[in-house]
């Protein structure tokens, strides 16, 4: 099921994000990520919770002015069952500008999600001071 936020979703999702960060991003010392990062960095954001047996596993959060998706994670124990691609379809259901994201470049395994999603590359690409080199995405169709 997916579902907008709610407040008590706060702390399951928020250590979420920090576990699955933690995990995706082995190469970077794990105390760069913190707990309170959840609550900064999807603030005045858009957020889509799936949930299994009644627990969240997984988020999606979406600046929605500009069309661009943020964050997207999903717990390692339910990946593999279509809950991505579920989070980002209802994200991106009603907005009006065509969808962007940045994607970390050593995160094959989202570079390949994402390329099975239609998601193609463009040429705006960067470093970011944490994860390293980023690309830019936009959802073609």
């Amino acid at each position: 099921m997916i579902r907008v936020i709610r407040d008590a979703d706060i702390p399951v999702l928020a250590s979420l994000f920090l576990s699955e960060r933690q995990r995706t991003f082995h190469w970077v010392e794990p105390s760069l990520f913190l707990l309170n990062d959840f609550c900064e960095q999807t603030f005045g954001e858009q957020i889509w919770v799936a949930e299994t047996a009644g627990s969240p596993c997984g988020f999606v959060s979406i600046w929605t002015q500009e069309s661009f998706v943020h964050h997207l994670y999903v717990s390692t124990s339910c990946r593999g069952q279509g809950i991505g691609r579920a989070l980002l379809e209802k994200g991106l259901a009603d907005l009006n500008k065509p969808a962007s994201l940045k994607v970390s470049s050593l995160n094959t395994a989202a570079l390949d999600f994402y390329h099975h999603l239609g998601w193609i590359d463009t040429d705006d690409k960067g470093l970011c001071e944490i994860t390293g080199p980023w690309q830019r995405m936009v959802l073609s169709g």
